[in-house]
């Protein structure tokens, strides 16, 4: 027994029928004339009608009407409700991969639930024989449920791994990786043998939010199996809209900025930002950003005054989801560093070093160093404070002071001798290395550096080719130093002049003490040294080494991998997340995911302060070795502490991680897109999902669509209608031809 799906068409086909049997029974003119002889005397009159009582041509009627109720019929979309054989006996077992997005961007309101009702909506559509599997996916893919899982288990039981699938999927705080994970799922379900019957389907139903901060272009250069359909079922939230922050530094000025990112579809425009400390209670007032749809704004946080609480964070505070509106802003306190100096003290003299000195010291804006002199104006010298790491020697020295530049060799500290005289090294003799020959070089012209050691953690900085060259640097004088050779472990030459003279000596105390001992000063008399480009990175890689940063942060993007023995310079540390769950290096297991990348770290001595867009550092193989330092992944966002044991004592870095300005941008987007990169419109089929179960009418009405789209009938009625019409053309020819030659 047939059934209509659109029987409004078949009603109108009826009515159509009708119309060649009105035409047949219509008045008409005689069919015969019979000609007269001459008439032109006569009025003419108009021929008598009749009406037509019988019906002619019988054959030419019912096949027009035949041939309209036929393609009214196939307009209409007859199906058979019949009971469907099984998949085994019928040969149409599926095999369907489901694909769940678990990104940062569905934790929004309302798309956990939407995304369970379509889970329970697909296995529902399926058979006992069809094979199903699940994943869900963010940046990596993860199996929640196998097919050999999936066949293994009774259909009965079935529904008890749909129920541990649902229980266990929680989005995590990650990107979204979409091209990949389809590709993936896509060439699984090729792949797979005995899955799929003969005429069964293959296809992936992948059920996301689609976001247009979503990662399609693998959707363009991947190639998608034409065997596999693509099912893509878009969930939608409770409410439209986003805004989001994340987390920027200006290099230049150090200054800390929030970046406020706002969906196209948001139906405000206008936020507030709140500030707080440390124990998330709010400062000052909130401020202001009006930020359009689908645009971006940069925002300075403000300067805190002298004896407030240092902000700790921000919020967005009228944003309808809340997973992306909190950043955590870095807590490190810039403090003054102090270096002291022992020679003249005129800073205005330009002939003395003391004046080049301070020069380079005040260009440093964003870590500001305090410079002590050590000998005052008549001549009297003060011992090194306590707090001084570094001492700049630069004129001859009274012995008192000699003694404390010992004891601060001997606490671990550095000190820079640059010898202008053989008089100042005479006076520096107990401090400079056993037996060390001083005397002042003869020099034609001028001498230049020869060999330098990058090897030394002091011309480190120098050992790119861009900044190798010292070949500019002119010295007009220089003093001529003799090595002990009993010393020459201790003693170590880092540069030379073109002579072969040493112009930089190391000497190491056994405590860690470094004195650095120039064979020449940078004043004007003896060199160019202050004029050159080198001379100011070379001061403040000496502050920096004095002084090692003890504490900085870094940014992260949530999902990376660190390297915690790189970042902190030690194997001894611990990592606290921000749950307050702190891992060691003993509790740490090494993990090799391969969809997560290694961040490489820092230098251990280079500044651990970065801007948000080089948070990222090289990606390394994910692949864990004996000799790869253990990793861990920053799975949530937050401020972790990350505290490693060094010889300089313990060192703090915070990792501020966030969630990526990616996800914030949560459109859909537009309908195509799919077909924007290549995916034709017979593989991906595209249907907006809902919340709400359907009604008992949509239901049926669903059944009676998929049933019409399986048998089809329409094309054999459009057909034979078509067929029809051509046969009543023809009879219709002939009928004509027969009453011409009649008439004739």
């Amino acid at each position: 027994m047939f059934e209509l799906l659109y029987a409004g068409f078949a009603v109108a086909g009826g009515l159509l029928a009708g119309v060649p049997i009105a035409l047949h029974m219509l008045r008409r003119t005689p069919a015969v004339r019979m000609p007269f002889s001459v008439v032109r005397f006569l009025t003419p009159t108009l021929p008598k009608t009749t009406k037509r009582s019988t019906i002619e041509h019988w054959p030419l009627m019912l096949l027009r009407i035949l041939a309209v109720i036929l393609i009214a019929l196939a307009f209409a979309r007859p199906f058979q409700r019949v009971t469907v054989a099984k998949a085994a006996e019928s040969g149409t077992a599926d095999r369907v991969a489901l694909l769940i997005d678990a990104s940062a961007s569905m934790r929004r309101d309302g798309l956990r639930e939407a995304v369970i009702a379509e889970i329970q909506k697909v296995v529902a559509e399926l058979n006992e024989e069809d094979t199903l599997s699940l994943a869900a996916f963010s940046r990596s893919t993860r199996t929640l449920l196998t097919s050999s899982e999936w066949k293994q288990t009774e259909p009965a039981s079935r529904s008890a791994l749909i129920e541990r699938v649902i229980n266990a999927y929680e989005p995590d705080w990650l990107v979204t990786n979409t091209a990949t994970a389809m590709l993936e799922a896509a060439d699984e379900v090729a792949r797979e043998q005995g899955t799929a019957g003969p005429d069964g389907e293959r296809r992936v139903v992948l059920i996301t939010d689609f976001q247009e901060g979503s990662d399609l272009d693998a959707v363009r250069s991947g190639t998608w199996p034409d065997s596999v359909k693509l099912d893509l079922r878009i969930v939608q939230p409770t409410a439209t809209g986003n805004a989001g922050l994340s987390l920027a530094e200006d290099g230049r000025t150090g200054r800390i900025r929030v970046r406020v990112t706002n969906s196209g579809d948001a139906p405000v425009t206008s936020y507030s930002l709140s500030t707080f400390d440390v124990a998330g209670n709010p400062i000052g007032k909130p401020i202001t950003a009006e930020v359009g749809g689908g645009q971006r704004k940069t925002i300075t946080m403000p300067e805190v005054a002298e004896g407030q609480p240092l902000i700790a964070g921000v919020e967005i505070l009228n944003d309808p989801h809340p997973f992306d509106n909190v950043v955590d802003l870095p807590l490190d306190e810039v403090g003054v560093v102090q270096i002291a100096h022992a020679g003249p003290i005129d800073t205005n003299n330009a002939d003395t070093m003391r004046y080049y000195l301070q020069r380079v010291l005040d260009g440093n804006e964003t870590s500001p160093v305090e410079m002590v002199d050590l000998v005052s104006a008549d001549g009297i010298a003060l011992p090194v404070p306590d707090t001084i790491r570094l001492v700049i020697v630069t004129d001859a020295v009274a012995e008192g002071l000699i003694t404390s530049l010992n004891g601060l060799l001997d606490r671990g500290g550095i000190v820079m001798v640059a010898l202008k005289s053989t008089d100042m090294a005479s006076s520096l003799k107990s401090l400079l290395p056993e037996n060390t020959g001083i005397e002042e070089a003869s020099v034609t012209d001028y001498a230049m550096l020869g060999q330098l050691d990058f090897s030394n953690s002091l011309l480190t900085p120098f050992a790119d080719a861009r900044f190798a060259d010292f070949s500019s640097i002119r010295f007009w004088h220089f003093r001529k130093l003799t090595l002990n050779p009993d010393q020459t472990q201790s003693v170590r030459v880092l540069a030379k002049f073109d002579s072969g003279s040493p112009a930089i000596l190391e000497s190491s105390r056994p405590s860690g003490g470094r004195l650095f001992i120039l064979a020449a000063g940078w004043h004007p008399d003896d060199s160019q040294w202050a004029l050159s480009t080198r001379f100011p990175p070379m001061i403040h890689r000496l502050v920096q080494l004095a002084n090692p940063q003890k504490s900085g942060h870094l940014l992260f993007e949530a999902g990376q991998r660190i390297s915690p023995a790189e970042i902190s310079g030690s194997e001894t540390w611990t990592l606290t997340a921000p749950d307050g769950t702190v891992h060691t290096p003993s509790a740490l297991k090494a993990i090799a995911d391969p969809a997560l990348p290694i961040i490489a770290s820092p230098e251990p001595e280079s500044k651990a302060t970065t801007s948000a867009d080089n948070s990222k550092a090289t990606e390394a193989s994910p692949v864990q070795t004996a000799s790869v330092s253990p990793t861990i992944a920053l799975s949530t966002p937050g401020r972790w502490a990350l505290i490693g044991e060094t010889a300089e004592g313990p060192k703090t870095v915070s990792l501020l991680v966030t969630v990526a300005a990616s996800e914030s941008r949560t459109e859909p987007f537009p309908a195509g897109q799919l077909q924007a990169l290549g995916m034709s419109s017979e593989i991906a089929r595209v249907q907006n999902a809902t919340t709400e179960p359907p009604t008992a009418a949509q239901t049926a009405q669903l059944d009676s669509t998929e049933l019409e789209s399986q048998q089809k009938f329409w094309r054999w009625f459009l057909l034979a209608g078509l067929i029809l019409l051509a046969i009543e053309s023809i009879v219709a020819a002939t009928i004509e031809r027969r009453r011409r030659l009649i008439e004739s």
